[in-house]
C-alpha cells in the first residue's frame, strides 16, 4: 500500500513537471495594474501557446471606480474592457528561462457614468450650471507591443510577463439626458483628458502590463 502511494505521488509529480515544460497549451493570466487605471479593471485573461514562437491571449475585465483616484467625476461607472493580443517570440534564452517577444493588440472598452457639465441654451443664452447627464464612452485601440516572459522556476507552471507598447485609440462619446436645444460649455481638461465638448477623438496611447501567468 505504501509503495503504491509513493508510486502515485511520483506519477503526479512527473506529469506536472512534463506539463510545466510544454511549449504549447492553455494558460490563465492576471494583470494587477488594471485596478490602478482611471476606470479600474477587475478581471482575468486566458491564452493559448501554439509553439515556442506563437501565442494568442485575450483578457476581460469589469470596470469600476479607481482605487487611487476615487470616483472623481466618474460616478456610477458601469462597463467592461477586453484586450486581445497576438505575440511572436524573437529570442529565447534557455539559460534564464526567458523569452523576448513582439506583438500587436486590439482593445475595446465601453463604459457609462454620471457626468456633470454646464449647458447654454442656444435660443435664450441662459446657462444651466452643473447639469447631470449620462455619459457613454466607447474606445477602440490598436498597438504594437514589446515584452518579455520569465518562467518562475526550472519546472514551474508559473511565469511572469512584462509588456509595453504604443498605439492609436479612437474614442466616441454619447451624451444622454442633456438639456434640449443646448450646447455644452467647454472647460479646462487635465493631462491626457478628452475635451468635454468633443464627441470623437483620436490619440496616442501607451499600453503597459504586468501579468502573472499559470499554464494549465
Amino acid at each position: 500500500m505504501k509503495a503504491s502511494f509513493i508510486s502515485l505521488l511520483s506519477a503526479i509529480f512527473l506529469c506536472t513537471s512534463v506539463n510545466a515544460q510544454q511549449k504549447q497549451g492553455l494558460y490563465l493570466s492576471l494583470n494587477p495594474l488594471g485596478v490602478l487605471e482611471v476606470q479600474a479593471s477587475y478581471g482575468a485573461g486566458i491564452g493559448y501557446r501554439f509553439n515556442e514562437q506563437w501565442e494568442i491571449s485575450t483578457e476581460y475585465g469589469q470596470l469600476k471606480p479607481s482605487l487611487w483616484m476615487g470616483e472623481g467625476k466618474y460616478t456610477n461607472i458601469e462597463g467592461f474592457r477586453s484586450v486581445t493580443a497576438i505575440k511572436y517570440s524573437i529570442y529565447i534564452n534557455e539559460y534564464t528561462k526567458s523569452k523576448t517577444f513582439v506583438g500587436a493588440e486590439f482593445r475595446y472598452k465601453q463604459f457609462s457614468y454620471d457626468d456633470v457639465a454646464d449647458f447654454t441654451n442656444k435660443t435664450t443664452g441662459i446657462t444651466t450650471k452643473d447639469y447631470n447627464y449620462k455619459n457613454t464612452t466607447s474606445v477602440k485601440g490598436f498597438a504594437g507591443l514589446l515584452g518579455k516572459q520569465w518562467d518562475l522556476g526550472e519546472s514551474s507552471r508559473w511565469a511572469l510577463e512584462l509588456v509595453a507598447g504604443i498605439g492609436l485609440r479612437f474614442k466616441n462619446i454619447n451624451r444622454n439626458n442633456t438639456p434640449v436645444n443646448s450646447f455644452i460649455v467647454p472647460k479646462d481638461t487635465g493631462f491626457g483628458e478628452t475635451p468635454n465638448y468633443k464627441n470623437n477623438t483620436t490619440s496616442i496611447y501607451f499600453p503597459v502590463g504586468i501579468r502573472l501567468m499559470v499554464r494549465l
